[in-house]
């Protein structure tokens, strides 16, 4: 999901190990994380573990979250690392169709709502959850004297020609969420709604890091209507320079789709044991304290503490948007076939 990239960009990182004990203690071994270009590794808990474990982390991130399964895909069985994050419940089944993960089942499991255990496989640790939504820049229509869209619906409207920005759904992972939201809604009628968002000037962006950082009005583009997410604006604040009290950015929460994150073991791993130590370690209260303020999602293990400016400026929907994950499995490819044959 996407989010500290909103200061700049991937993160590679490697934390120092330290001697004793274990194997991995006494071969200084390294474990890689592959991941997308927006996530950020908790730093104050990555670092705990590569003390009391000898484990150091290294993460190699590229593209955006769809674009970076599908070159674990590729790389089945021979793969960059060995645990790959950013697997979420619209490419979900694409990646359980795949060989490229291992079983592994975390005790921290225990700690996890049923609702946010999608995967019977075996391979796919929730690891964190959040919501997919139409962001705007409350400054941009305040000062253009129009009241923002309220729903779906709206966007199609000619009062929003030329201010909607999505992102590509094949290879984005947002894009592929909001893609979802749209089939979900509208059913039968979801090419004609995408006619009509095209006919309104609609334009798509790659990913989420241009669309947000290059292309919204908020960062200096020329769109203020923006696929995003409902926990951009405490980022917005929490990154800001110089510093402001409050976001920019409003939330339509009625466009509002569910999306859960997965870790993975990567099927050819070198290190087998420590891939597996390190998904364990995702599921740590520690681990997942730090993700509201590091990746800006809620933690999928219950009872964690949320940061106050998390607390205050992120939105939790009350009744987003749901999608099947076996229902996504089944259409994706249909829906973004569709897409394209409408939008390009």
């Amino acid at each position: 999901m996407r989010r500290a990239v909103l200061v700049g960009a991937a993160v590679t990182m490697a934390l120092s190990s330290v001697s004793c004990a274990d194997k991995a203690r006494a071969s200084g071994e390294t474990v890689t994380l592959v991941t997308y270009s927006g996530y950020v590794l908790p730093e104050v808990a990555a670092k705990a573990f590569t003390k009391r474990t000898g484990i150091a982390i290294k993460v190699i991130s590229t593209d955006d979250a769809g674009a970076a399964l599908n070159r674990a895909l590729l790389n089945a069985g021979s793969p960059e690392g060995d645990v790959f994050f950013g697997v979420d419940n619209t490419f979900l089944s694409r990646a359980q169709d795949s060989d490229a993960f291992t079983p592994h089942r975390p005790t921290g499991l225990v700690h996890v709502p049923k609702e946010l255990q999608l995967d019977d496989s075996g391979r796919f640790t929730p690891i964190d959850e959040g919501s997919v939504c139409i962001d705007y820049d409350t400054a941009w229509f305040a000062d253009h004297q129009l009241e923002p869209p309220t729903s779906l619906a709206d966007l199609t409207d000619p009062r929003y020609s030329d201010l909607l920005l999505v992102e590509d759904p094949a290879a984005s992972s947002p894009g592929l969420a909001f893609l979802a939201a749209t089939r979900a809604t509208s059913g039968d009628r979801t090419d004609q709604y995408w006619s009509a968002l095209k006919a309104n000037g609609v334009a798509v962006a790659a990913s989420w890091d241009d669309a947000w950082n290059t292309r919204y009005t908020v960062n200096g583009g020329d769109r203020p209507l923006v696929v995003s997410y409902a926990s951009s604006p405490p980022a917005e604040v929490v990154f800001s320079d110089p510093k402001i009290d409050a976001p920019r950015s409003g939330v339509i929460s009625s466009t509002c789709v569910r999306q859960v994150e997965f870790a993975a073991v990567l099927a050819g791993t070198a290190h087998p044991d420590s891939a597996r130590r390190l998904v364990d370690e995702m599921l740590t209260e520690s681990w997942q304290s730090e993700l509201p303020l590091s990746n800006f999602v809620y933690p999928a293990r219950t009872a964690v503490k949320l940061p106050a400016e998390f607390d205050k400026w992120a939105q939790r929907p009350a009744d987003p948007i749901t999608i099947d994950a076996a229902t996504i499995g089944a259409q994706r490819d249909d829906w973004i076939t569709a897409w394209r044959n409408v939008m390009e």
